[in-house]
């Protein structure tokens, strides 16, 4: 058994408009590590947050130290470990923070004790690290940080993830405004209950969606990927949000959604230079404004989902 594991796992983003809780794609440009290491004690302790100053560093709380924690529950092995976590974006971006550190830390565990989970089995530890985090262990940010790609959340309990197709050629535009929204209170606004003329107008889009990536049918998929769920409520919080969405699909996007509970959003392309226009029309809209603004762009051709950067 190896001492020291570090891993890397993605940013992503969750729901993609038409897949409130069941659809998550894994970026690649940012991310977080976890390292772990054997301590010779039956505790986890958090020793160092990188990047990370607002986040517990109490191990009942912290959401790496808590999927490790159902790890060695499950196992009955209480080999504790110090935890060193390094950001790389901040947490309440809508890119999924919380579940990139417990992705990483879920892999990284796994690893340094012989890899005894599968990689769904990981999902479902890493979704409690998601319920520390924000009340509820949905899985739509850890699956794709986990498994790479894109991917339906089929269910929960058991956790059933299923990789989806992408379309080749195929581009996300990121832009982050630095505005903070918590995601259990974006959940909390949510409507509990939608009216049966807008969840048959969901399924029927998400349904639509998953076709058009089985044909490669990027006009299919521009048609499909309208939100009735949570893009009505969660786009007032977000700032400039019609200007934004009105820019991106005036400059040709396949799509435009929020990404997770906000306020990052995202545009889709069918070419790089689609995508450089398409983010350049999104950061006009900040132009003059006091809100500070992080826009990448990615191509979505192969995207990994966690992996080790370091061992022995």
């Amino acid at each position: 058994m190896m001492k020291k594991i570090s891993a890397f796992a993605p940013a992503t983003i969750a729901n993609f408009s038409v897949g409130f809780d069941v659809l998550g794609l894994a970026l690649d440009s940012i991310g977080d590590t976890v390292e772990v290491v054997l301590n010779n004690e039956t505790e986890n302790k958090i020793k160092e947050i990188v990047g990370g100053s607002d986040l517990p560093t109490n191990i009942e709380k912290n959401c790496c130290s808590v999927v490790i924690r159902k790890m060695q529950e499950r196992l009955d092995d209480f080999r504790g470990v110090d935890i060193r976590i390094k950001k790389g974006f901040k947490s309440g971006s809508g890119l999924g923070s919380s579940s990139a550190s417990s992705a990483a830390a879920a892999y990284a565990y796994n690893e340094l004790i012989g890899s005894p989970f599968s990689e769904q089995e990981l999902v479902a530890f890493a979704a409690e690290g998601e319920r520390v985090a924000c009340g509820a262990a949905h899985a739509d940010n850890v699956a794709p940080a986990i498994m790479g790609g894109l991917v339906l959340v089929r269910a929960h309990d058991p956790i059933d993830v299923i990789s989806l197709p992408i379309p080749k050629n195929l581009y996300a535009i990121l832009l982050f405004p630095d505005v903070k929204i918590n995601t259990a209170d974006s959940r909390e606004v949510m409507n509990k209950n939608i009216s049966l003329d807008k969840a048959c107008s969901q399924w029927a889009n998400l349904g639509a969606f998953i076709s058009s990536l089985y044909q490669n049918d990027l006009e299919l998929l521009s048609k499909s990927m309208q939100d009735f769920v949570a893009e009505p409520v969660r786009s007032l919080f977000i700032p400039k949000f019609q200007a934004l969405k009105k820019a991106a699909l005036e400059n040709k996007a396949l799509g435009f959604g929020i990404s997770g509970s906000g306020p990052s959003v995202f545009a889709l392309a069918s070419s790089k230079a689609s995508a450089q226009t398409i983010q350049k029309a999104l950061l006009d809209q900040f132009e003059g404004s006091s809100v500070k603004t992080m826009s990448f762009i990615e191509s979505l051709d192969g995207n990994q989902g966690a992996r080790i950067i370091e061992s022995f």
